[in-house]
């Protein structure tokens, strides 16, 4: 009879290794919300630079994040091109032309024919003018004389619905300024035209008199 010895015994057994009982582990999964920016990083991180700077250059930007708004931001092309030809409105006034209170998405915008904007007068949305091109004109509304109505005078939107946390910005490919109200042979404005009137063209429009 072999004799062996408890070393060999030792080497020869299997290791047997008992594990613990694993803890029970929580899911701590935590919903991520991802921050869009306010109007103007989101303005700058779309290429809206010059609108942008134009806005950090006014004031505007304070007021812009105090609240939730829409604006109609003019392209770097057309804010370059833009000379402010009527040079009666300051370049803040024509940037808060821009500006709408609340947030409208681009699916509503046709909603709104005129719209209050930051800058105290509304801008109007022509959705009918160039329907058959799929176009949607948004700028200053028309001012007609003798019963026939001009155009608005902006830009056509080019994209719509860039989600900032403040509100939604609309792309335009023109830089829509404030008109003057014309002023007709009477000395009151022409119909359409009086500051707050917006719709024009009904000659129920209050004509206020330079006469005395």
């Amino acid at each position: 009879m072999h004799s062996v010895s408890f070393a060999s015994r030792v080497s020869n057994a299997r290791a047997f290794t008992i594990k613990p009982p694993r803890a029970a582990v929580k899911s701590s999964r935590t919903a991520v919300q991802t921050r869009a920016g306010s109007l103007i990083e989101t303005a700058r991180s779309n290429g809206l630079n010059a609108f942008a700077d134009a806005v950090d250059a006014a004031g505007l930007s304070a007021t812009l994040s105090a609240g939730t708004y829409t604006v109609f931001a003019p392209n770097d092309e057309a804010m370059k091109a833009f000379t402010n030809p009527d040079g009666t409105h300051s370049i803040e006034d024509v940037l808060k032309f821009h500006c709408i209170k609340g947030k409208i998405q681009g699916k509503h915008v046709t909603n709104y024919p005129l719209i209050m904007t930051l800058e105290g007068t509304k801008i109007a949305i022509d959705s009918k003018t160039f329907k058959a091109e799929g176009k949607i004109e948004v700028g200053a509304p028309p001012q007609g004389t003798q019963g026939l109505a001009g155009r608005v005078d902006g830009g056509f939107i080019v994209q719509t619905d860039i989600e900032a946390d403040n509100g939604v910005i609309h792309i335009i490919d023109g830089v829509a300024s404030p008109k003057v109200p014309l002023i007709g042979q009477n000395g009151g404005y022409v119909a359409g035209t009086e500051p707050g009137s917006g719709e024009g063209r009904t000659g129920l429009d209050v004509k206020v008199s330079s006469k005395k």
